[in-house]
């Protein structure tokens, strides 16, 4: 499966996201329903992401926020 690539963040926010970019136009987070930590593969140097299920108007969305910033993770059913 090919990976997109994106210009810009598809994810904006501060401490928490607060639009994401679902089919090319930016969507308001709505409402967050979930957060959590994952620290990844540690032994690895890869350092803990905060996750947070989101709700917008097109559908929810896992987000997360690390070192190297906002990534749009995947789409809920």
């Amino acid at each position: 499966m090919k990976q997109l690539a994106f210009d810009e963040s598809p994810v904006k926010g501060g401490e928490q996201p607060e639009q994401i970019l679902v089919r090319g136009c930016w969507r308001r987070v709505e409402s967050i329903v979930d957060r959590w930590q994952e620290t990844g593969r540690w032994w690895e140097g890869e350092r803990v992401r905060d996750f947070f299920l989101v709700e917008t108007t097109q559908g929810a969305f896992v987000v997360s926020q690390g070192p190297a910033g906002w990534r749009l993770e995947r789409p809920i059913d």
